[in-house]
């Protein structure tokens, strides 16, 4: 069987994807993975097939200030109430769903064209690859989307999160002879459930594998080679007869943080500050990504938390979903809409804590404020054995989920008998 793999950005678009594909290449079926000219790199590292659908201009790529600055008082469920929603609510949430559109207008022509000439029986695309519905339509095979650890089922491509498509996209579907009213035969959904807003979409739950881009016999990252030299027990700051996080007495072996974020200017002044507070308290802050900051990397986030004992991150899918593979209790700071979801179903299962990005207010002079208050906050999260065992709790649901191989079951039945 041809499967078609599809998505408009690599990084954690990409990756969870990936499993699948490798296991359905296990399983004697061939694949594709349709990108962007800018993806096509990204997924030649993975040991797949990248197909170029041409380049996406960065005015298309480019969020709305709704994404990044949501405003007002959003209902901690609200991807399954719209109608708790304000007017101007559902225009944010139009303005996203009009940039996925755009997206996958840019998309649809190379990748509908490629789809043509190979013949896919099977399109897999990324949650917010909406060309791949346009594909899946207009050869007239099943399509599957790929959930990258959202708490929901985001369908932004349609009116007030549950009407009819929004008129951009209808149209697109309508141009390459598809139903506007077409959706995904099955979604898959790495967020355990606990976590997970219910939906009438059908899901099927996968357990993540994760990925992270490297071969086995690549150096160590420098934290990585440290924590292998490390004897155990081994005094640290956080054993050797200073207070512990908090004021309380320090527990044996070292206590570490990871803190982990996306964005390129790195955390705001309120995080630095926290972890900055962390550290003169004796807990290793280990940075991931733009909280680096400068310094040798960690290493992949899923192969760091392991040693940590909380995560301070902004509450994306990946990151939520590699700490509750690992058991960590997490705290978040979320800018964006999706990541303040992710945060309260996180708070709400007991297993961390979560306020939004614009509850620190680094503009003015109580920016230290804002900092020793999210300190607190960390060190609570360090101290009460309520969130390890909410955290851990989360982990054996997570590693009980099914694998990719039930994946490859459940898509290739979608194609029918002659599978």
């Amino acid at each position: 069987m041809r499967v078609l793999f599809t998505t408009w950005a690599s990084g954690a678009h990409l990756v969870p994807m990936v499993p699948l594909a490798r296991a359905l290449l296990e399983a004697g079926h061939q694949v594709r993975v349709a990108v962007p000219s800018e993806c096509a790199a990204a997924v030649a590292r993975t040991g797949l097939v990248p197909v170029q659908t041409g380049a996406l201009p960065l005015a298309v790529v480019r969020a709305p200030d709704a994404v990044h600055r949501p405003r007002g008082s959003w209902p901690t469920d609200w991807p399954v109430r719209p109608a708790a929603l304000t007017p101007e609510q559902h225009g944010a949430l139009r303005a996203c769903g009009d940039r996925q559109v755009r997206i996958a207008e840019a998309m649809a022509q190379g990748l509908v064209a490629f789809a043509r000439c190979w013949q896919p029986e099977l399109v897999v695309h990324d949650a917010g690859a909406y060309a791949g519905t346009v594909a899946a339509g207009a050869l007239g095979v099943p399509a599957v989307g790929q959930l990258w650890g959202s708490a929901a089922v985001l369908r932004l491509d349609r009116q007030r999160l549950e009407g009819p498509p929004l008129p951009g996209y209808a149209r697109l579907m309508r141009r390459y002879g598809a139903d506007p009213a077409r959706e995904p035969d099955l979604w898959l959904d790495p967020c355990p459930p606990s976590l997970a807003l219910p939906s009438r979409a059908r899901r099927l739950p996968v357990r993540l594998v994760p990925y992270d881009g490297t071969s086995p016999d690549e150096a160590p990252s420098p934290y990585e080679a440290r924590r292998a030299r490390a004897r155990p027990g081994r005094p640290t700051a956080a054993s050797s007869g200073r207070r512990g996080p908090g004021g309380g007495p320090g527990r044996s072996g070292p206590v570490r943080v990871c803190a982990a974020w996306d964005d390129a200017g790195g955390p705001p002044d309120a995080v630095r500050a926290a972890l900055g507070a962390a550290e003169a308290r004796g807990v290793e802050v280990v940075r991931v990504g733009s909280a680096a900051e400068g310094r040798p990397p960690a290493g992949p986030l899923h192969r760091v938390l392991p040693g940590c004992r909380a995560l301070l991150h902004q509450g994306g899918g990946a990151a939520v979903l590699a700490a509750a593979m690992a058991g960590v209790p997490q705290l978040i700071v979320a800018p964006r809409l999706e990541h303040q979801l992710n945060g309260a179903r996180l708070a709400r299962a007991g297993a961390g804590m979560y306020l939004p990005a614009d509850g620190l207010d680094t503009t003015r002079p109580g920016a230290r404020a804002a900092g020793a208050r999210l300190a607190l906050d960390l060190f609570a999260l360090l101290e009460q054995p309520s969130y390890a065992a909410a955290a851990h709790a989360l982990r054996r649901e997570a590693l009980a989920m099914p694998g990719p191989d039930k994946a490859v079951q459940a898509v290739t039945r979608l194609t029918g008998p002659a599978v």
